[in-house]
């Protein structure tokens, strides 16, 4: 029997998204396209099951387009592989921060949202069915306008390990004390909660997700950097796998 992740799976894991849980949503998605790119053989000659997983898929690539953005860290190298070569364009007008891309590609990607409150039948016939997708992104958008200098900063900090305020301050042509709040913006957004275990998918603790960390003494900021060393292994494993696969099928065609 043929077995692949449910409809009703899929999409509630976009409320991770919508509640700023990063971490744990580059996760979720992360192991379903993994999932989907290992059983997608299963799908090929089924019409109706690939149509609708193809774009689930392409929406839940969108959405970690978007996550991976937000949220910086290393994902499985061969959703990463994928997801470069689905949407190369997407991702690089997304590093441009264009905001138009940010809203175009939220309206594609998300679940149909319904309103929580019935509308006036006595008030004249007006269309409401697009206030709650309104809602949700004007939500997001100031998510996004809110995170759309870190990037910049994020880069500046990867390049030292101690600097003057008034000099990084200046080098982005901002005042000191607005330079200041986009560092503590900086801080607040790379702590999410992150799920480490239990049954509930809501529970979790605060952990960084950044891979430069830093705290200011004075008036110098003082740069650490966290990031992990690549690991090379799986890399390998996974490069040995298909060449066993290809030396297999080689063999088998007949001379």
């Amino acid at each position: 029997m043929i077995r692949r992740p449910p409809r009703s799976t899929l999409f509630p894991y976009t409320t991770l998204f919508r509640s700023r849980r990063y971490a744990d949503a580059i996760r979720t998605f992360s192991n379903i396209l993994l999932y989907i790119q290992r059983t997608e053989q299963m799908f090929q000659y089924r019409t109706f099951q690939c149509d609708q997983i193809n774009k689930q898929t392409d929406q839940m690539y969108t959405l970690l387009a978007i996550c991976l953005l937000l949220h910086p860290q290393r994902i499985d190298e061969s959703v990463y592989s994928k997801l470069s070569e689905k949407h190369n364009n997407k991702i690089m007008r997304l590093q441009r921060l264009e905001e138009a891309e940010f809203q175009n590609s939220f309206c594609y990607a998300c679940p149909k949202f319904l309103s929580p409150v019935p509308p006036d039948y006595d008030a004249p016939a007006l269309d409401y069915h697009m206030d709650p997708l309104t809602l949700q992104l004007q939500v997001f958008m100031d998510e996004v306008r809110q995170q759309i200098i870190l990037p910049t900063i994020r880069s500046y900090l990867k390049l030292y390990t101690t600097m003057p305020i008034t000099k990084l301050a200046a080098f982005l042509d901002m005042k000191e004390d607005a330079f200041r709040t986009c560092l503590l913006c900086f801080k607040h957004k790379m702590k999410n909660i992150v799920w480490t275990k239990g049954t509930s998918g809501l529970e979790g603790e605060f952990q960084s997700g950044s891979e430069v960390d830093f705290y200011i003494n004075k008036d110098m900021i003082h740069i650490a950097d966290t990031k992990v060393a690549r690991r090379y292994g799986d890399y390998f494993i996974r490069q040995i796998h298909k060449f066993e696969e290809l030396n297999a099928s080689l063999k088998a065609l007949p001379v």
